[in-house]
């Protein structure tokens, strides 16, 4: 089944309609990142998905800009990648819940979700080099959380997943396990997604997420019981 394009899907708007959308809406300011000025960024892809997405396969977007307003929930069976290229920058609102088997994010792409975000399995976000984020205003449900050191996660309703991350990147949330390259991979993944050091290979970890293949060895999981318990992320 082929892959979808989240912005080549709904309609094709313009700034004046996205302004008027998202008037006094608190995502409204991140449209200045994607207007018109000198020595800005090339025009973005502007798309306007009215009633929302309900889909099957897997859904990506392409290297950006893009403004993608999805005006209902999200939702896809397969898997979910939104990102960009190197330090373009990319935005995805949806108004209401966000749910996929199996979801990725990162560079440039920032996703704002009014709704809850429910992941059946794994949630990756990787290279934010333009401040990567995924924020909902519900709460955020994963099997696990991968994080690099420069791409965020926040729900206003909490997390509720085991979390892999860096402990620089986090004010209140603790990672149930650390992210710092330090090689100790191999007490926790599946040799299949490691890198030559030891360490979590994400490239490897998100192609084995989209074939089912097993990211954690036996019993790694049952470890950090808090991964069922809802933690705040501010």
């Amino acid at each position: 089944m082929p892959t979808t394009r989240l912005d080549d899907l709904g309609r094709e708007t313009t700034f004046e309609e996205l302004h008027s959308r998202l008037h006094l809406h608190p995502r409204e300011a991140e449209l200045r990142d994607f207007e018109p000025r000198p020595n800005g960024p090339p025009p973005a892809r502007l798309r306007i998905i009215d009633g929302g997405i309900d889909g099957s396969g897997d859904t990506d977007t392409g290297k950006g800009p893009y403004v993608v307003l999805v005006d209902g929930p999200l939702k896809t069976s397969g898997h979910l990648d939104l990102w960009t290229y190197e330090y373009l920058p990319g935005l995805v609102i949806v108004r209401g819940d966000l749910q996929a088997r199996t979801l990725s994010f990162g560079n440039g792409a920032r996703v704002f979700v009014e709704g809850s975000v429910f992941v059946d399995d794994w949630l990756f976000g990787r290279y934010g080099d333009h401040n990567a984020v995924l924020s909902a205003k519900g709460e955020l449900r994963a099997r696990a959380s991968f994080l690099d050191v420069h791409t965020f996660l926040y729900a206003d309703g909490g997390v509720r997943s085991l979390l892999y991350a860096s402990r620089a990147g986090w004010e209140t949330l603790e990672p149930d396990i650390a992210n710092e390259g330090e090689g100790d991979g191999k007490d926790f993944f599946d040799p299949a997604v490691l890198d030559r050091y030891g360490d979590l290979d994400f490239k490897r970890a998100i192609q084995a997420a989209r074939e089912g293949r097993p990211l954690f060895l036996p019993g790694v999981e049952e470890r950090f019981p808090a991964r069922l318990t809802s933690r705040n992320t501010k």
